[in-house]
């Protein structure tokens, strides 16, 4: 009995030990998603509703789940080390909350994605038609994205027309539409932008700026990134389902080497 016991307890304690690793992963994923330049400005330019945050939502849950791990992992130890009953039930316990939250993460996901995918068009539209003109951050996020994808607007420079910021400035498109001497730096800085030829970019000459629109691109990062969490999240969730099996088998092993003493 006491073999069988010691052989579960040292399953457990080694699947902990993967969990804690998991833990950091879930974490490091979480906190990546919310100061990524890249996912930062996608999140700025995609930006469905303020209710309807699900991006941001599944990405905090991660992050608090993922600390919360550590927490019990170390429960799961100490239970697994000394036997004890209640704190192998504690570990349960939390082990079923944490799954549901990484469960919840990747439904939000989900709806994230399905959202994205039916009002993509709506929601590039009304960025570029009615929120660009009157917000910096906005400006700065479409123009990193237009650098880093060598790409204009949501379907093409067009889009652009009559824009009331770009008419204040006598532009037809924004700098970051066009070829670029500083690509590099202008990413890090959007407003360093320092085109080839700005004449011939704002005047539409071909191979002076891009022609082609972002909208694929932006449908592309939302699908990968929500592919990211789905995964990190169903993908932990069902690793947690072993460590429940083996804190039960250490339970009943417990249970047994008490009856037989």
């Amino acid at each position: 009995m006491s073999c069988c016991a010691g052989i579960a307890r040292a399953l457990l304690i080694i699947f902990n030990i993967v969990f804690w690793l998991s833990g950091g992963a879930i974490l490091g994923v979480g906190i990546w998603f919310l100061v990524d330049k890249n996912i930062s400005s996608y999140f700025t330019v995609v930006d469905i509703d303020t209710s309807d945050s699900y991006f941001k939502y599944a990405a905090y849950i991660l992050i608090a789940f993922g600390a919360f791990v550590f927490l019990v992992g170390f429960c799961g130890c100490c239970g697994a080390i000394r036997g004890s009953k209640c704190l192998l039930g504690f570990y349960v316990f939390f082990l079923i909350i944490i799954i549901g939250g990484e469960v919840a993460a990747a439904a939000l996901m989900i709806l994230y994605r399905i959202e994205v995918e039916k009002k993509i068009d709506t929601i590039l539209e009304k960025s570029l038609k009615e929120k660009y003109s009157n917000s910096s951050t906005l400006r700065d996020a479409w123009g990193f994205i237009q650098i880093k994808f060598d790409c204009c607007g949501y379907s093409g420079p067009d889009d652009y027309m009559d824009n009331a910021y770009l008419v204040k400035n006598s532009l037809n498109i924004p700098r970051s539409c066009c070829v670029l001497t500083n690509k590099a730096t202008a990413m890090e800085e959007v407003k360093s932008a320092s085109p080839k030829n700005a004449s011939e970019c704002n005047s539409k000459t071909v191979d002076f700026y891009y022609n082609k629109g972002c909208k694929k691109t932006l449908l592309d990062m939302a699908l990968q990134y929500t592919n990211i969490l789905i995964g990190v999240g169903i993908g932990v969730a069902c690793l947690e389902i072993f460590g429940i099996v083996f804190a039960i088998c250490v339970c009943r092993r417990v249970d047994k080497d008490d009856s037989y003493h």
